[in-house]
């Protein structure tokens, strides 16, 4: 099958400037095409955990994940049965309206308005399922049947964005006053549908979950997928989701240091709102036993008058569930950071970019797309408060490259002529780690995950995180300063508490560019990467109950490397 992905794009703009206004009005229409043919997940996706070789069936720290994996004994296991094709269209369209007004001969005022619209994904062919709940009942319902959109979900159309910014230039102090304010609704995460094609009725995805203790799977294979009957995970989102959006203020005082340095120093904060979080709804109460009786839903139905496609096997609208996933934009985020800037324009063979920001970054929940070192559900799916916490936090990060002209050191004679359009450049960077959250390998608290997932987090004891032989390969942290929290329950470890390594990486390259010809030059390169060939170690193993917890065993940049290259222009 060939496919590919299209976009179809057509935009314009106006500029129109009358006395001191200068007016920009601008709108753009695309067209989204998205095919894709996959299997995903068909031969079966498998969970070993220690929890049934342990000593005592308890959080004992005995036990063998391979062990289990000898025996036959999965934690949890998935199929997906059918063919995830599709075959999707979308279409989006903004416009914008913005006025750069000369207020005086030193204040200028920017004053914009964007307007946002995106319809929702919608496959050409197939028609896919969604799910709603009212707190007593699941609703399951198929695109474009009970009254439901074909793309699962009703557009928002109030995606209005402001933009305000003000510029003061003090002349006398050589000062100039920047502030700004604005709205940005983030791109719908087109990712979010392809969850949607993994649902039943056009693919079974098979999922069962044993208690972590006790074995409740024997063997690898899979029952026979139908409707009514087979079990079943589901992923959903909110059919009426609020748009996500960040709001952004900063302020700078920018100083002229010379004719060709400027300093900045300045502040920005962002707030996330309505973000997309994974809020697993039918998770059970943490306990022993097997889960699936006791989950808050037993079953999700069709509404009468549904009609399920061709070629599936059906014996009830009515159909018992396991974990369901529900897609809410209801997360927040918080991001508050104070950078400074040292620009040089190019002068006397040199040019200069510095930037050092020291920030703070919270959320509360993990990103569902890309979490970084930690699971991307929550782990009290009761208490979804508990989960704000550090996010993808770089607490100190500089940054500095240059670029120097080697013959404005030696501008006549010998050196001058060796040295002529040779030019180096370096890229500096070092910046503190990120987080990373505690965790326990497996659902030992016995209430429910996603296939893959480990939300459960390990109790603190009290100790020191860092103390004496900490901070190094072997062990990173103390690993006495957490413990596995016993089973059946969940840990108190909030997330992403513990920092990993930092990084320092410095590149170096040397180059001449020079004429062959009027119009053929030629740019010869060497470069250094990682010139200083320092170590940059990767994050701690963050597992409680597993032997390589606190070590390090990968690096998170390559050694020292160096490259040759030539380029040819004509």
């Amino acid at each position: 099958m060939k496919a590919w992905d299209t976009v179809l794009e057509g935009r314009d703009t106006l500029n129109w400037h009358t006395g001191s206004h200068s007016l920009r009005f601008g709108a753009s229409f695309r067209r989204f095409i998205w095919p894709m043919w996959a299997r995903v997940q068909s031969r079966g996706f498998y969970t070993f955990t220690n929890g049934f070789t342990t000593q005592t069936a308890t959080n004992d720290g005995t036990g063998s994940a391979l062990g289990s994996f000898l025996l036959g004994l999965p934690a949890s296991r998935q199929v997906q049965n059918g063919l995830p094709n599709m075959d999707l269209r979308q279409w989006s369209a903004d416009a914008f309206m913005q006025d750069t007004w000369r207020l005086t001969r030193h204040t200028t005022l920017d004053v914009g308005l964007r307007y946002e619209f995106a319809s929702a994904l919608a496959d050409r062919i197939r028609q896919w399922s969604n799910l709603t709940s009212d707190g007593s009942k699941l609703t399951a319902f198929i695109g474009g049947q009970s009254g439901m959109p074909r793309g699962l979900m009703f557009p928002n159309k109030l995606r209005f964005a402001p933009r305000i910014g003000l510029a003061h230039h003090l002349d006398n102090a050589g000062l100039v006053l920047r502030a700004a304010y604005g709205i940005f609704y983030t791109p719908v995460d087109l990712n979010t549908w392809c969850n949607q094609l993994h649902n039943v009725p056009l693919v079974f995805p098979i999922t069962q979950q044993s208690d972590n203790f006790t074995p409740g799977i024997n063997g690898f294979n899979f029952p026979q997928p139908v409707l009514g009957t087979t079990v079943v995970s589901f992923t959903a989102f909110e059919p009426h989701a609020s748009p996500q959006y960040i709001q952004q203020w900063s302020a700078s005082v920018q100083k002229s240091l010379g004719q060709d340095t400027t300093l900045e120093i300045g502040y920005l904060g962002e707030r996330g709102l309505h973000l997309q979080r994974s809020h697993l709804i039918n998770n059970a109460l943490p306990g022993p036993g097997a889960i699936q009786p006791r989950r808050p839903f037993a079953t999700a139905t069709f509404p009468s008058g549904t009609v399920i496609p061709e070629g599936v096997t059906l014996a009830s609208l009515t159909f018992p569930v396991s974990t369901v996933n529900m897609l809410e934009n209801s997360a927040r985020s918080w991001y508050d950071a104070a950078f400074v800037n040292l620009r040089r324009r190019y002068s006397n063979g040199l040019s200069l970019l510095a930037n050092y920001t020291w920030s703070k970054a919270l959320s509360n929940a993990p990103d569902f797309r890309s979490p970084m070192f930690e699971a991307a559900i929550p782990q009290n799916n009761r208490d979804l408060n508990s989960e704000k916490g550090l996010a993808c936090d770089v607490a100190h990060r500089l940054v500095i490259s240059a670029v120097y002209d080697l013959r404005s050191a030696a501008q006549r004679g010998f050196l001058g002529a060796l040295t002529r359009d040779w030019k180096v450049s370096t890229l500096y960077q070092i910046q503190s780690g990120f987080p990373l959250t505690i965790s326990v390998f497996g659902d030992t608290a016995n209430a429910g995950t996603a296939v893959g997932e480990n939300p459960i987090r390990a109790n603190y004891t009290g100790q020191p995180v860092f103390g004496p032989g900490t901070r190094n390969t072997s062990q990173w942290f103390n690993p006495s300063a957490f413990s596995i929290p016993a089973a059946f329950t969940f840990g108190n470890v909030g997330r992403n508490t513990v920092y990993g390594p930092g990084m320092q990486t410095m590149d170096v390259a040397l180059a001449r560019s020079f004429a062959v010809a009027e119009r053929l030059h030629l740019e010869m390169r060497a470069e250094a990467f990682n010139a200083l060939n320092h170590s940059n170690f990767g994050t701690p193993n963050r597992f409680v109950n597993t032997p390589q917890f606190g070590s390090i065993t990968e690096a998170s940049t390559p050694g020292r490397e160096f490259q040759l290259s030539a380029r040819l222009s004509f």
